[in-house]
This record gives C-alpha cells, structure tokens and sequence, in this order.
C-alpha cells in the first residue's frame, strides 16, 4: 500500500502541471488585465503597477517565474486585495469551505445511505417511490434555486435561521443543507441499485439460511458490499461539493474560497485564479487517493 501511496502520489505531479500550464496560458490569454477593471489611472501608473508584479515581462518569463514560486510553495500577491498574498486567502477561506463541504457530505451519507437501503429493501413499494421521489427532486432542482427557497422559508417568513453570514454555527445550516440536497440523491440512488443487487448474491443467501439475525445480515454481510459503490462516488463527490459550494458562498454571503475564487476570476486576479485552481487539483487528487485506499480495505479482493 505504501509503494501504491507514492507511486499515485508521483504521479499527480506532472498532472498538477498540466493543469497549471493550461491555466496560466487561458488567464494571459483573456482579455483585460488585472488593472483594466480598476478606475482609469494615468499610464505612468499602470506601467509603474505592472512593472511591480512583472506583468511587463514576456509570458514565457512570467511562466518560469511563477513556476518558480509554486516550488517554494508560494502562490504569488493578489492584485486585487492589498497587501495580502494568495496563501492567506486560501488560509482564510478553506476552512470556511471545508465545514460547509464537509459537513454537506457527512448529510448526504447519513441520508442518503440509509435511504437507499430502504428503497431497496421495500422495492416497488409505497417506501420506494417516496424515496425516489425525493432522489429524483435532489437531481432535477440546482442549488441556485434551493438556496433563495430555504432563505425565504427559515429566514425570511419564520426567522429561523441567518439568511447568510458566518456570525455563529446555525449559519452553515442553510448552506449545507443546501449543498448536500443534491449529493443525497445521488448517494441514494447508487444506494438502491447496489443494496437490491447484493440482496439477490449468493452470499446473502447463505448468511440467510444459517439463521443468523436481521440486523447481523444487514450490518456485516450486505452494508459493506453495498456500499463499495458509494465509497467510489465519494471522491469525485468530495471534491464536487468543495467547488460547487461557490455558488453556496455566493448566495450566503460567506467568505469561502469559492467567493475568492469567483472575485478573482472577475477582477482578472490571475494568481488568485491560478493558485485555488492548482489548490483544488491537489484537494480532487488527494480525496481519489483517499478513497481508492478505503475501497481497497473495505474490499480484500482489490490488490495495489
């Protein structure tokens, strides 16, 4: 496992440059610059600005430069908040992020799993089209119209909960809920289909006719075949709802590095854009890796 750990980990390094190269030539390559969007400034000025952060450099030696930087780990200046780097914004908004995803996630497994094997224990039965109703509303409707549905409900009409902001802990419960709508349904999905195929396996069978209780059959013998699919989805999923809660962040008002990420990209701030891209190629390889070594210890018969 330790020889498949490195070896995985090797290779995300000329994944992670691909990436960033890509990057770097479509953010040079948009129009506008990371001063077109200020004010109109006299010409010294904006020389004397770009000449600060070598913009006036060929690309090819701002490239070198800059890969230069991400080997020692520095993700370069904003251009567009003052005396701030990349990496304390990164600081300050990841953990803002990770509860929202992290938290959206634990929901969706928590429902979602549980569901699913309902749905598939009383398949074709009153439980089952209600749980895939609800799957099949997760799916059909978007984050963007869950979260102004939720603000109007707990927030605006009951008052509740905040409408947005990060001043105490029930501000993340509209947020999450938000976030993980979507992923339970997926997960609840996945669920069904795996649970209805391992309760037709002949091992299920076997542990059935030796007599052995309901629940035992459940928890040891049909849960962990069952959820292998699930553990599966779990990496692309994790890495999904740490980027798709830029949307989330948005809407609430929180200052994740989702909103960072979307100022950025507009204000043409192109070494905040550059570093939360590289940061989230690192986070959707290290959750893979994370999740190829839990199926493979859920699972004896996967071999690294």
């Amino acid at each position: 496992m330790l020889a498949y750990t490195i070896k995985r980990l090797l290779g995300a390094i000329p994944t992670l440059f691909i990436l960033l190269t890509l990057s770097f030539i479509l953010v040079h390559t948009a129009p506008g610059s990371p001063f077109s969007m200020a004010r109109e400034m006299p010409p010294e000025v904006k020389a004397n600005l770009e000449a600060k952060y070598h913009l006036d450099e060929p690309i090819y030696e701002q490239y070198g430069r800059y890969l230069l930087n991400i080997a020692h780990f520095d993700f370069g200046p904003s251009y567009q908040y003052k005396d701030t780097t990349v990496n304390d914004l990164i600081a300050e908004g990841f953990p803002v992020s990770l509860t929202i995803g992290g938290f959206a996630l634990l929901l969706a497994l928590v429902l979602g799993v549980p569901l699913g094997m309902l749905a598939a224990v009383r398949q074709n039965r009153i439980t089952d089209y209600l749980c895939s109703a609800i799957a099949l509303g997760g799916i059909s409707m978007p984050s963007f119209v869950i979260a102004p549905l939720l603000i109007l409900w707990a927030a605006v009409y009951n008052d509740w909960l905040p409408a947005g902001g990060v001043d105490s802990w029930q501000s993340y419960i509209l947020p999450v809920i938000t976030l993980a709508a979507m992923f339970t349904a997926y997960i609840l999905r996945i669920m069904r289909a795996s649970t209805i195929e391992v309760l037709r396996s002949n091992f299920v069978r076997t542990a059935r006719a030796k007599g052995l209780s309901t629940a035992r059959v459940y928890g040891v013998h049909i849960l962990p075949a069952a959820i292998l699919p699930v553990v599966s989805y779990l990496g692309p999923a994790a890495a999904a709802i740490l980027t798709g809660s830029v949307v989330i962040e948005e809407i609430f008002g929180m200052p994740g590095i989702g909103r960072f990420f979307v100022n950025g990209a507009l204000n043409r701030d192109y070494t905040l854009v550059l570093g939360i891209t590289l940061f989230y190629g690192l986070i959707v390889i290290a959750f893979n890796l994370v999740v190829d070594l839990i199926y493979g210890w859920l699972d004896p018969r996967v071999t690294y």
